[in-house]
């Protein structure tokens, strides 16, 4: 077994895991800052609201198949780097038009497109990128630490971005953001990767790469049950958290502070979560551990909508926590699934593919959620949203995934992989 000195050995890994703490660390600022400029900075009303968060997972739609083609035909660690540069530059303009009395919920609408987009990118190249960095033998274990440092500040970040907004006000905490991600590019600039220039054929075409990439998750029913299941998962899950960000603010009344202590509460079930998903996964298996978790934790999200602004708050938050248990749980296997399941060329197209079928639904989530909070109300609405997620594993418990005791040894349809790589690259 593996332990986790045994993975920190590898300096690679090392120059990812500091890049990947000091940008989770920043982003999580932003994650409480970007809501909360709209309803406290620009007084936004609930479907505007959503529109942010639309509009910041919306290029997965726009964008996300061809992105992996992109970085199937680039090097990995060049596209994570330019990523975050422009990630804290596009940032850095929020406070810059507030102090010129400039900022409008238009330019909110475009920042967070742009900063989105380059999510798009960073997220497929840096799926892409980490089974070639430490090896598919050890993806479980790189992914579960990756993700726990991300819940480390899904924990304290809501707080610590409730204070910073607090005290800076919404739109300059941005600035703690953007020099954040400028430090990670930094980290990931020094990382020596022994990465191959992908060759690209004088055939090549974008949409035949696009469709080479679709064909492959189309004839895995695994592949296909992981994306159904996370499909449906984000749907309701970015439509319950507009609602939340807007019933904690205004129907409950709390402040930038305790939205970030709730937030960081809750959180606390993800980054345990972190810690046990790799234990869970080899007790029950990849398979179990992705849907049991679904069905058992989903029904905790329903406490949140059913209390008042005392103490039942809290229990809520603890609620919570059961549901980013869950879902970090899931998360995991199933990337760590996706990746053991994809022949290494196509990881690029295979991850912007999954990305595609599944986070394509959360700017579909997040104006529901704007709709249904604007239509039934934030409690009622809050409830409806997370009574549609408990759903969520079912795709999985009607797949080949329900009794998968383990990752596949090689790549799902390895062969056909390699021989219709060739075809694309005008090799036959």
């Amino acid at each position: 077994m593996i332990h986790w000195r045994g993975i920190f050995e590898d300096r690679g890994f090392r120059g990812l895991f500091a890049a990947t703490t000091v940008s989770a660390a920043s982003v999580s600022v932003a994650r409480i800052a970007v809501p909360l400029v709209a309803v406290l900075a620009l007084d936004a009303g609930e479907f505007e609201v959503g529109l942010v968060s639309t509009f910041l997972t919306l290029p997965f739609l726009l964008v996300g198949l061809p992105a992996g083609v992109w970085v199937d035909r680039l090097r990995r660690r060049r596209i994570l780097v330019l990523c975050q540069l422009a990630r804290a530059v596009v940032l850095l303009t929020v406070p810059l038009s507030w102090w010129l009395d400039l900022l409008s919920i238009q330019q909110l609408y475009a920042t967070v497109l742009v900063f989105g987009t380059c999510n798009v990118f960073y997220d497929v190249a840096y799926q892409s990128f980490l089974p070639g960095l430490v090896g598919r033998d050890r993806v479980l274990e790189g992914n579960a630490k990756l993700t726990g440092v991300q819940q480390v500040f899904a924990v304290g970040g809501p707080s610590l971005g409730g204070q910073a907004v607090a005290l800076l006000t919404a739109p300059v905490s941005f600035v703690v953001t953007g020099a954040g991600l400028l430090v990670s590019a930094v980290c990931l600039a020094r990382i020596r990767a022994d990465e191959e220039q992908p060759v690209r054929g004088p055939e090549s075409r974008m949409l035949k790469e696009i469709g080479a990439g679709l064909r492959l998750v189309r004839r895995s029913p695994r592949l296909l049950a992981i994306a159904g299941s996370s499909a449906w998962l984000n749907l309701t899950w970015y439509a319950a958290y507009t609602v939340m960000m807007v019933f904690l603010a205004r129907t409950l009344d709390l402040s930038p502070a305790l939205i970030g202590l709730f937030l960081s509460v809750s959180g606390a079930g993800g980054l345990l979560g972190s810690l046990l998903a790799r234990r869970i996964s080899e007790r029950v298996g990849p398979g179990p551990a992705m849907w049991l978790v679904l069905c058992l934790g989903s029904p905790f999200a329903l406490v949140l909508p059913l209390v008042g602004s005392g103490w039942t708050l809290w229990v809520a938050a603890c609620a919570d926590g059961v549901t980013a248990f869950m879902i970090v749980v899931h998360a995991i296997n199933q990337v760590s699934c996706v990746q053991a399941l994809t022949p290494d060329a196509y990881l690029g197209r295979i991850n912007a593919t999954m990305r595609f079928l599944t986070w394509s639904f959360m700017p579909v989530g997040s104006v529901l959620g704007g709709a249904a909070a604007g239509w039934l109300g934030t409690r009622r609405g809050l409830f409806v949203c997370a009574a549609a997620g408990c759903l969520a594993f079912l795709p999985i418990l009607l797949s080949p995934l329900r009794t998968m005791r383990e990752f596949p040894s090689s790549p799902e349809s390895g062969h056909e992989a390699r021989e219709e790589v060739g075809a694309i690259a005008g090799k036959r």
